[in-house]
């Protein structure tokens, strides 16, 4: 690990709120300065990433070597995703951003390895480099649960509805003159680069309770304790 990172991650904090749950993360004047900074922008969103997942799943998932992503799984082979059209680290293809016609086009995703006691997965998309008018929390793009643990890919243009023949449901939200849509096209203020996260999460349990339409706290609160797998890829992105 670099001298940067390793400083950089030596600042990040830990707190617990009144809900007894534990907060994770850069300290705001961290996050702030090396925001402005590309490289160590891109390394806080890596920490950012990281710090959440960790907490998000507790202690039962360990470390575990990544396949089309960095992953994390129990003992055995790792929990590994992947896309024919997407490559961790490599720039996101212009047919999924939002100037493409049409916009909002989910990519196709694919996994392979999850755990025995799998139940049900989740994905969750995220921008890990907010706008400062949207303050500093991930800008959500997509999230979608419930898919069925026989599943071991999602083709490409999922539709725009709340809850799919298999199962799964989503979160659709108005987007304008764009319509009701669940999976929204990254689209970053030209020229800057942006990093959108592809989160995997392998549960051991359905979540039915779970409505459509909901929020990301209600859906990372509702797969806390559950994450025994994860993998993930990393995809930049400028227009």
């Amino acid at each position: 690990m670099s001298s940067s990172r390793r400083q950089t991650t030596a600042k990040q904090t830990e707190a617990r709120g009144s809900s007894g749950r534990v907060r994770v993360g850069l300290a705001p004047s961290t996050y702030n300065r090396v925001m402005r900074h590309p490289i160590k922008r891109f390394i806080a969103a890596l920490i950012v990433f990281t710090t959440a997942s960790v907490a998000l799943s507790g202690q039962q998932v360990p470390p575990a070597q990544g396949g089309g992503g960095r992953g994390r799984g129990p003992a055995g082979p790792p929990l590994t995703f992947s896309s024919s059209a997407l490559v961790d680290l490599q720039m996101l293809p212009a047919k999924y951003g939002c100037a493409a016609t049409p916009a909002n086009v989910s990519p196709p995703l694919a996994w392979a390895n999850a755990p025995a006691a799998t139940q049900s997965f989740a994905v969750l998309v995220q921008d890990l480099e907010p706008r400062p008018m949207r303050g500093v929390q991930p800008f959500p793009h997509w999230f979608i649960w419930n898919i069925p643990a026989t599943a071991t890919s999602l083709p490409e243009a999922i539709p725009h509805v709340a809850e799919l023949p298999d199962g799964s449901r989503q979160s659709p939200a108005a987007a304008g003159n764009l319509g009701t849509i669940a999976f929204r096209s990254p689209c970053p203020p030209a020229p800057q680069l942006h990093h959108y996260v592809f989160d995997l999460f392998a549960l051991d349990t359905k979540l039915d309770a779970l409505a459509s339409g909901a929020t990301r706290d209600d859906l990372n609160t509702a797969m806390a304790g559950h994450v025994i797998g994860h993998a993930v890829m990393v995809i930049p992105f400028k227009q």
